[in-house]
């Protein structure tokens, strides 16, 4: 995966990154302008791809422009975090305070170590779980939203059916496996692009590092998980995920020729490395 990435960066196919936080696009207000420049399905070939599944939709019109078993359904690991974002961000104000959890502790994988009793700020979780993409946070906000990881699970479906996402079902706001949460490259992709409409998620996915603080005064330093973020100049979110039973999974925002387009891989063995190979047949195509 990183090593693959570690790899093209010394082949020179990608490039570090100046120490710049925030990722934007240049001149383009996101699902909202008429671009100079579009890609049609006809104009390139997609390579072949490591995912059992992916999608490319483009990011204004939403048009599918190519696809691999796009109604496939399959874990999508923390994927499942930007419906749990999306629920909070239509729900609560960033400035509300919340009182972490004993769950949210004691719930596995990623973390950014939050203690039961703690108190953070509604937009300093949602940065832990977009940009690190932490369990512990995104329990914490399911809790303080629903008062249970249950009803925050039902709450989640509810919100699928209203979006038309007729193929998901969630079972916790973090993605874990459980065999019992699942989603399809489509239906990720029409989620990310109702997400990405709200300013400050679509603030966030393009941060590559920041702090977070405790209203303790705690402080915490977060990097984004997705790394194409910090080494291609064409890519601005939007969130990454792994279990062993979803594979690598991978939802990314990129800008050709001024232009947003969005990508879904879910299965993959080198998310990385499929994205890449997708930007290129791109750039390459007239």
């Amino acid at each position: 995966m990183f090593a693959a990435l570690t790899s093209l960066l010394f082949l020179g196919i990608v490039q570090p990154l100046t120490p710049q936080k925030v990722r934007t696009l240049p001149g383009v207000e996101l699902l909202s302008i008429a671009p100079p420049a579009r890609l049609t399905s006809s104009a390139f070939k997609l390579p072949r791809l490591s995912a059992s599944g992916a999608i490319l939709i483009d990011g204004l019109s939403g048009e599918e422009l190519r696809s691999i078993n796009p109604d496939q359904k399959r874990p999508t690991a923390s994927l499942a975090k930007i419906m749990t974002a999306l629920l909070i961000l239509e729900n609560h104000r960033l400035d509300e305070i919340v009182t972490i959890s004993e769950i949210a502790e004691t719930v596995r994988g990623s973390s950014v170590g939050l203690k039961p009793g703690q108190h953070f700020s509604v937009g300093a979780l949602l940065k832990a779980i977009l940009i690190p993409s932490a369990n512990d946070a995104a329990y914490a906000l399911a809790v303080f939203h629903s008062r249970s990881i249950p009803a925050f699970a039902q709450a989640m479906n509810d919100r699928a059916l209203t979006l038309g996402l007729k193929n998901t079902h969630f079972s916790n706001p973090a993605g874990l496996d459980n065999g019992e949460q699942y989603s399809t490259p489509r239906d990720m992709a029409w989620l990310t692009m109702s997400a990405l409409r709200n300013p400050a998620f679509r603030k966030t996915v393009g941060t590559r590092s920041a702090k977070i603080f405790s209203e303790e005064g705690r402080e915490i330093d977060i990097r984004n998980t997705n790394e194409l973020l910090h080494y291609n100049p064409d890519v601005f979110g939007v969130k990454t995920g792994t279990t062993d039973a979803a594979k690598e999974c991978l939802v990314v925002l990129f800008n050709i020729r001024n232009h947003p387009y969005l990508l879904v891989l879910l299965g993959s063995q080198d998310r990385y490395t499929d994205s890449l190979y997708v930007l290129q047949a791109m750039n390459a195509a007239k």
